[in-house]
């Protein structure tokens, strides 16, 4: 088996670990990211999220640093739709013009490299310390020798592999897996008329936890009932009356996405059967909301499903057990930690198992949480740090630090911590936090 040795490895180039990738590069460090599919940006990108949520606590922008650096270069390509950046609950943009825009980016970064259609099949350890990852293309295996480990997979496989103690919530109680589309040949005018005509009386035009806010760029709705309240649907069709689904659109003319509910009780970390009939049964989800809209949903007659997302939108799986785990109460207190690295304000809470709604726990205009480094220190691992969905914190926090937006911030500061021990010969857990503070202040970062 051939090796490699770099500073940094970044297992993931999925929100948070592009970012992460970017900042270790930034930052002075030799940094490989591993990607298993053949594109970065995850949810971002392949998932065909399209709703960008996180950068406001409906008064103030909250989020800067390398996630509006790329909110700029969408902007300058017309790739990007926003009311009021401020105050926006979310920018709607074009996944297939950020796909470009990050390769761009880390294109630009000479200590960066980049493995695509690469997993990580298992960790080097010494001790209690990760030293390092096997990873797999098609082809070929090889040990890649680092002196810190980011796990961004989303899933906290790099974490579970190193024998990190981790909580993953029952399948009867965890939130509902999504496989977004986008939907071409919609009349928007027509649409928005209906809507005009027509106001929603059971389903609000947006989700509940943007209820709050007071800007919304673009076109949303949320929810089938209205529609098919009196319609007689066939016996397929017929789940929809209740389930969860939000519509969007996006920068480009004619065009919606659809974000709805998929697999129910499912573990993004099963075995083969399962995650099979995830997939299938999320696709089926997703044609079925299409079919329901052509029928139903005046302006949406010539419309046709043109992207069903390259991956599975998984909203939970585990979570480490960290230094600090972020509490609910942390979040209705707005809290303030001494080791913050950015800000989460999007209501707490989590979508309902059943797949129909949300529980939402909310903070005040103006209020927002800190994110402390020590939720993305793994307890009893030294050489590991994580960022994304998986750092730790109570269930009900989820909503508010597993957007897109805060992985981003996430992934910045373990990037830059990264680096920082790498330059200093410490590690992660040892890096002086005022410096890795007032680092990510001089890269813009908002704390």
């Amino acid at each position: 088996m051939r090796t490699e040795e770099v500073d940094v490895v970044v297992a993931g180039g999925g929100t948070a670990g592009v970012i992460a990738g970017l900042a270790a590069a930034r930052n002075g460090a030799r940094t490989l990211l591993v990607e298993r599919q053949r594109c970065l940006g995850g949810q971002f990108t392949a998932g065909s999220q399209g709703a960008w949520v996180g950068f406001s606590d409906k008064k103030n922008r909250i989020v800067n640093g390398i996630a509006w650096e790329l909110r700029d270069l969408l902007r300058e390509r017309n790739a990007i739709v926003e009311a009021d950046p401020e105050t926006d609950v979310c920018f709607l943009y074009d996944p297939e013009v950020a796909k470009v825009v990050l390769n761009e980016m880390l294109g630009r970064e000479p200590l960066l490299k980049t493995y695509f259609n690469t997993s990580v099949i298992d960790v080097l350890k010494d001790g209690d310390a990760v030293v390092g990852v096997v990873i797999q293309s098609e082809m070929e295996q090889v040990e890649v020798r680092s002196k810190v480990v980011i796990d961004s997979s989303g899933d906290a496989g790099v974490a579970a592999k190193a024998g990190v103690p981790f909580e993953i919530r029952a399948k009867k109680d965890i939130q509902p897996m999504t496989l977004i589309g986008r939907m071409a040949g919609v009349d928007m005018d027509r649409v928005k008329q209906y809507y005009e005509e027509n106001p929603p009386v059971h389903d609000h035009h947006v989700p509940p936890a943007w209820r709050d806010y007071k800007t919304f760029p673009g076109f949303m709705h949320y929810g089938l009932r209205d529609e098919l309240e009196n319609a007689e649907l066939p016996e397929h069709l017929e789940y929809l009356r209740n389930w969860l689904a939000i519509f969007t659109s996006t920068p480009n003319p004619g065009e919606v996405t659809i974000n709805c509910s998929g697999a129910i009780e499912a573990h993004s970390i099963a075995g083969f059967e399962d995650r099979a009939r995830q997939e299938i049964v999320s696709q089926s989800c997703l044609y079925d909301v299409a079919e329901a809209m052509r029928r139903y949903v005046p302006g949406f007659e010539n419309a046709y499903l043109s992207v069903i997302a390259s991956q599975l939108g998984v909203r939970e799986s585990r979570r480490v057990i960290g230094d600090y785990k972020l509490t609910l109460d942390d979040f209705r207190a707005a809290r303030e930690f001494d080791d913050s690295i950015g800000r989460g304000a999007m209501p707490a809470g989590a979508h309902t198992p059943d797949g129909v709604t949300m529980t939402v726990y909310d903070l005040p205009a103006g209020k927002s949480m800190a994110i402390p480094y020590r939720c993305m220190l793994p307890k009893g691992t030294d050489g590991l740090l994580i960022a994304g969905r998986c750092v730790s914190y109570e269930p009900p926090v989820a909503n508010c630090i597993r957007n897109m937006a805060q992985c981003m911030v996430m992934g910045q500061a373990v990037g830059t911590a990264a680096a920082l021990a790498v330059e200093h010969g410490t590690t992660p857990r040892e890096v002086d936090i005022p410096l890795l503070q007032a680092t990510l202040r001089e890269q813009g970062a908002i704390l």
